[in-house]
């Protein structure tokens, strides 16, 4: 059997802070006259907010233009401290806000010690009034539980000042002059230094406790008024979000127009065109093939409020000949008065231009077309006595959580249906609309979802089945209808779909009644008639694609036919272990099956398969983090990631390319063509966070069901900060997927022990490695290294003991081998 190896090369390039275009901080001086412009409640924001804003934070504040955009910041600043403190709904902002109303009663000024440190580390579980007015000034003392970077138990000491009215937190350093500040100056001091603080002093115990305390960490405690930490990136994403000049920037020529041309009779679509001189824009290139990008930044204001705001992109090719480019935005509106406020971009050169209009937007009524929608189609059904049942399809995403199944349902004979979740009925709807909740957990994994039609007898008469969380693997064939068949017989209709890779032509599509071919296919609508005999009992309906390349593994799906109500599904697993041995830093290539010993959970297992794998054909996966951290190594990464394709892809190889700041996107699909990995490395740009667990997960996903070997290369700086997934989420979903993991560090410090544990639990329990290195010119080698190492490898496999169930818990698999070391999956999920 001829296996494809498959690589996924995940670049996540990032970095430890915004480059190039991060604009320099506000001197005091700026800051001042900025401040004075405000609005009196964003002067008075600011104000509330002193204490815990970072000082990026407040200039980026202020160097917003319009008071829309200062509300948009302002919404944006709780919802990171929510992100920080893990709350949801604003709790962070009703806490503080809570704090604040407490200092202005009792401390009177946000600004005073007692106040900042209120507001930043909460209130303390016990406050301390010492009065010792023969020894020293009036003392407070504050207990919490826990202070980070101070320890448990820990006490903060105030005193007041001569002739001040608020306290002031003790500053240790200075040793006895520190000491002298706090000695008492009114009339009833001694004038000496007390002999026993703990007897001649009340709460004496706790007063010298806070001495020492503060003493000892004199380095850290002024810390205490350090604004907490929030995501930096995350920071300077407003500044890229909403419309603002820079008057430095090259001048844009555009000119634009605005139609209406549709509507729902309750929305109206206010198309905004566009149209951007070709002359004025530069491309970028990436091995040799140039593309011009333009961005555009867009705001619609309504009564003086952001009503929405939207950013796009959009790729021409470098060797466009048109004049000019047209730039089509679709916002759908309700009828009323708006402000449009459009920057355009040219991210090569920076060359921009804002274009503002008022919109007028009418009401226009929904128009509707006689044939060929969607909503025909389901009206057709509906009205036919046919028994159907189908499930609307969920889309090729990655689906994890709750999600909703729609069903589309027609026939008078359906009485109710049930609804399956991998094997398991979860629930029965008696009335329509046939619709349920399911949970797909936290991890998302392949899920089966089956839906099953029964008449007033109980009896299974339609219904249907999908996979989800199936890959993006181009090249699929599934019979649509009949998905579950539980009694036919007689000439039936057996409709198949396929989907085929990009560039590629199908050779044919082959339908078979059990072994027996029953017809070959070879344009659509893939659609053929099977007589299936009474008398057969249970059997299958069986399509198997094929592309017109030579070599190209065919493609199948089968459905039952007239199976009982009930029938388990038994899922013989085998276990692949794609395995690398290493001995003296190079890949042994000669070893038999007799040397190597595989054991699950510590018992040995024999091998169902063993090969040894050269050469073979690649499917490879990039994907690059383009947060705004990569902002001085874009042209490094594009660079790099074209001479790796240009090394590595060969005749039927294939990739596909995507990127990932707070989210992935697919800059290109499936290819083996070298010229579109070009053009989707030159679409490449950096902005916003980073969310490298969520671009691990999606970038696995998208090479599921691949067949062969695979392989995830993560190049990444290792620090998360926006992911919906969790470490602990996505090492889960990596362990299932089964692929080895190639992380490799850049510029990752000593100190930063969190980030490299977690990059190494990701390789080690793949199989994979790590790597570190200064600078992303060193890729060039790390991929020559793990090419050299993909294309040399064992494929080990076995059958799990017949008492290891499916769904069951993750079990540890060892491979050991007579000369060297290997390198393999640490384990798997049945």
């Amino acid at each position: 059997m001829k296996f494809g190896l498959t690589l996924l090369l995940a670049t996540a390039l990032t970095f430890s802070a915004i480059a190039g275009d991060e604009p320099k901080p506000l001197s005091r001086g700026e800051r001042k006259e900025l401040t004075a412009k405000l609005l009196d409640r964003h002067r008075q924001f600011l104000l509330d907010v002193e204490p815990i804003i970072q000082p990026r934070e407040r200039d980026t504040f202020l160097r917003l233009e319009t008071e829309q955009q200062r509300d948009v910041f302002i919404e944006d600043f709780w919802r990171r401290r929510d992100i920080a403190a893990g709350t949801t709904n604003h709790a962070a902002r009703s806490e503080y806000m809570s704090r604040l109303d407490y200092v202005k009663t009792e401390f009177g000024q946000v600004s005073s010690d007692r106040g900042r440190i209120f507001l930043i580390k909460g209130p303390p579980v016990e406050v301390i009034d010492v009065k010792c007015a023969q020894f020293f000034q009036p003392i407070q003392i504050w207990k919490y539980e826990f202070l980070k970077g101070l320890g448990s138990d820990f006490r903060l000491l105030f005193y007041l000042p001569e002739g001040s009215r608020e306290y002031k937190l003790w500053n240790p350093f200075g040793g006895a002059m520190a000491y002298k500040e706090l000695q008492a100056r009114g009339i009833e001091s001694t004038g000496r230094t007390p002999t026993n603080i703990q007897i001649e002093c009340p709460h004496g115990e706790e007063l010298q406790a806070a001495l020492a305390q503060m003493t000892i960490e004199q380095n850290n405690v002024q810390k205490v008024f350090e604004p907490p930490a929030v995501d930096d990136e995350s920071v300077g994403r407003i500044l890229r979000s909403v419309v603002l000049n820079d008057p430095n920037a090259p001048k844009l020529n555009a000119n634009i127009t605005v139609a209406y041309p549709s509507g729902d009779g309750t929305k109206t679509d206010a198309q905004l065109t566009v149209m951007v001189p070709r002359s004025e824009l530069k491309t970028t290139e990436a091995g040799g093939v140039a593309v011009y990008t333009i961005e555009v930044i867009g705001e619609v204001l309504r009564d003086e409020k952001m009503w929405e705001r939207y950013r796009y992109r959009f790729d021409f090719p470098g060797d466009a000949q048109d004049a000019q480019f047209p730039i089509v935005i679709d916002r759908m509106l309700k009828p009323a008065k708006y402000k449009s406020r459009i920057k355009v971009t040219d991210a090569s050169s920076k060359a921009q231009t804002i274009l503002e209009n008022d919109l007028d937007v009418p009401e226009v009524a929904k128009k509707v077309t006689a044939e060929g929608t969607t909503l025909n189609v389901i009206h057709e059904e509906l009205e036919s006595t046919l028994a159907r049942l189908r499930i609307v399809p969920l889309g090729d995403q990655v689906l994890s959580g709750l999600q909703t199944i729609h069903t589309i349902a027609s026939g008078s004979a359906i009485k109710s249906v049930e609804f399956w979740l991998d094997g398991k009925k979860i629930a029965t709807r008696r009335t329509p609309p046939y619709t349920l909740d399911l949970d797909f957990g936290t991890v998302p994994r392949s899920r089966r979802i089956r839906v099953v039609a029964l008449d007033a007898n109980e009896r299974v008469i339609t219904g249907d089945e999908v996979v989800v969380n199936t890959g993006t693997d181009p090249f699929r064939v599934r019979i649509a209808s009949p998905r579950i068949a539980p009694k036919l017989s007689g000439p039936t209709k057996v409709e198949v779909d396929v989907r085929l890779p990009e560039g590629k032509e199908l050779g044919s599509v082959e339908v078979y009644w059990n072994e027996t071919r029953v017809a070959t296919l070879y344009d659509p609508p893939f659609v053929q008639t099977v007589n299936i005999p009474s008398t057969d009992g249970v059997g299958y309906l069986r399509a198997v694609a094929r592309l017109k390349d030579e070599g190209a593994d065919a493609v199948e799906d089968v459905v039952m036919v007239n199976t009982p109500d009930y029938m388990e599904t038994v899922d013989v697993h085998l276990v692949e272990l794609p395995t690398t041995v290493i001995n003296g830093g190079k890949p042994v290539k000669d070893l038999t099956e007799a040397s190597f010993k595989v054991t699950d959970q510590g018992q040995p297992v024999k091998l169902a398969k063993f090969e040894y794998v050269k050469d073979l054909p690649l499917s490879i996966g990039m994907a690059v983090d383009t947060s705004g951290s990569m902002e001085d190594r874009m042209t490094v990464a594009r660079d790099a990631g074209a001479a790796f394709f240009k090394n590595v892809l060969r005749k039927d190889d294939k990739a596909f390319l995507v990127g990932f700041d707070s989210q992935p996107h697919m800059m290109q699909k499936w290819s083996s063509q070298l010229s579109d990995i070009y053009a989707g490395l030159a679409k490449l740009r950096s902005e916003e966070s980073t969310a490298l667990y969520d671009a691990v997960v999606y970038s696995l996903y998208n090479f599921l069901g691949v067949k062969g070997q695979k392989a995830l290369i993560v190049v990444t700086d290792g620090k998360d900060t926006i992911s919906k997934f969790t470490f602990e989420q996505t090492l889960e979903y990596a362990q299932r997927a089964a692929v080895p993991i190639y992380a490799i560090g850049i510029n990752i410090g000593r100190a930063d022990v969190d980030i490299k544990g977690k990059l190494n639990k990701l390789a080690t329990e793949t199989g994979g490695s790590t790597y570190y290195i200064e600078q992303a010119t060193e890729l060039s080698k790390i991929y020559t290294d793990i090419q050299n190492e993909l294309r040399s490898q064992y494929l080990l496999g076995f059958y799990p003991a017949a008492d290891v169930k499916a769904g069951g818990q993750w079990r540890e698999v060892t491979v050991q081998v007579a000369e060297g070391k290997a390198k393999t999956i640490r384990g798997y999920y049945p």
